[in-house]
């Protein structure tokens, strides 16, 4: 039922979230989630109840949604278009590195701090909020006009006819790697009869790697963001998806979601640079919320799709058959980035001689 109401809330409040991107002062509105995140820690403080704990989840990841979600517009208003990739490089390799230690001090505290961790979670957003310290930010447009909002509307559309091959394809990868989500307890439990350790070890190893492959993106052959580079790179999914789908080595699994790990900041960095690039500011949130919604409506809708296949077939013939799904998407890809970066980079263009 949390994730239930985790996912439901991120989906449904991207687009109010993306309108006021667009509306507010983006340092005030990343310092509000703290607020939230705040009062909702303080509902569980003493009570347990499920009312309780299904309202403070709700404001947490309502708290959380908005500051990611206005993270990426306070970068693209504050920062020069040269610095972005390394602003993005550095908020990938920092999220994947806050999820990991996320993950070892929740779980430390849990075991040997049980009485004061909610307390140290309202301080941790204490400091959160602290540290989002506002300042004023220029807003360049008349609100209150109703034909800057027509334009504005078709902008959107507009943008995003011309990147449905992008959005089809992140679809579908988001998607096919939920399937590592939702079958990874029972690849490690019921195949491989591994230990706990190696499951966790697992969760871990990717984001690990993706720690490791953020300088990557950045460096040697792949500074430069060449798109059939990063398309081709699609490749490597499958036969390191049909290692963990053949494989009964718990270690070589691990080693293998490092790898996978290591390979995605080198594909997602250049096209989120790309993309906060492009979007023009007046529009940049609401785009970013449509983009979010078809991507990460492939968790629920393809989750339950392979949650029900795993009745009749067994996990590692369903990760075969993801594996072999990659191809064709990695092929399709081939197309569609480079349709993507020669789309983004015009609309980059268009903006500078304006």
């Amino acid at each position: 039922m949390l994730i239930t109401i985790y996912l439901a809330v991120e989906i449904a409040l991207s687009f109010p979230i993306g309108h006021l991107i667009d509306r507010m002062n983006n340092t005030i509105l990343n310092a509000i989630p703290s607020v939230l995140m705040i009062i909702g820690l303080m509902f569980i403080l003493g009570h347990y109840n499920l009312l309780m704990l299904y309202s403070s989840t709700l404001l947490i990841v309502s708290g959380l949604t908005v500051k990611v979600d206005s993270f990426s517009a306070i970068m693209k208003k504050h920062l020069h278009e040269n610095s972005f990739k390394k602003a993005v490089s550095v908020n990938y390799a920092t999220v994947s590195g806050s999820s990991i230690m996320g993950t070892l001090l929740g779980g430390m505290s849990i075991v040997y701090l049980t009485d004061f961790f909610n307390y140290i979670l309202i301080i941790i957003a204490s400091l959160s909020l602290i540290l989002s310290i506002p300042v004023h930010e220029t807003f360049n447009k008349n609100e209150s006009s109703k034909s800057s909002t027509r334009n504005e509307i078709r902008s959107i559309g507009s943008f995003l006819l011309k990147i449905t091959g992008f959005l089809i394809l992140a679809f579908f990868i988001n998607g096919l790697l939920i399937s590592m989500d939702t079958y990874s307890a029972g690849l490690f439990n019921l195949v491989l009869r591994a230990s706990p350790i190696y499951h966790t070890l697992f969760n871990m190893s990717f984001p690990i790697g993706q720690i490791a492959g953020t300088p990557m993106a950045s460096t040697g052959y792949f500074k430069d963001d060449k798109p059939i580079v990063i398309a081709m790179l699609m490749f490597v999914f499958c036969p390191m998806v049909a290692i963990i789908a053949i494989g009964r080595s718990p270690l070589m699994d691990i080693i293998d979601a490092f790898i996978m790990g290591f390979v995605l900041p080198i594909i997602n960095i250049p096209i989120n640079t790309k993309l906060m690039q492009a979007i023009p500011q007046a529009i940049y949130g609401r785009v970013m919320a449509f983009i979010k919604i078809f991507a990460s409506g492939s968790t629920p809708a393809l989750g339950v799709l392979f949650s029900a296949v795993s009745i009749f077939f067994s996990i590692p013939t369903v990760l075969i058959w993801v594996s072999i799904l990659t191809v064709p998407l990695a092929i399709y890809a081939t197309i569609a980035i480079p349709k993507f970066f020669n789309i983004a980079s015009r609309d980059v263009h268009e903006k500078e001689s304006v």
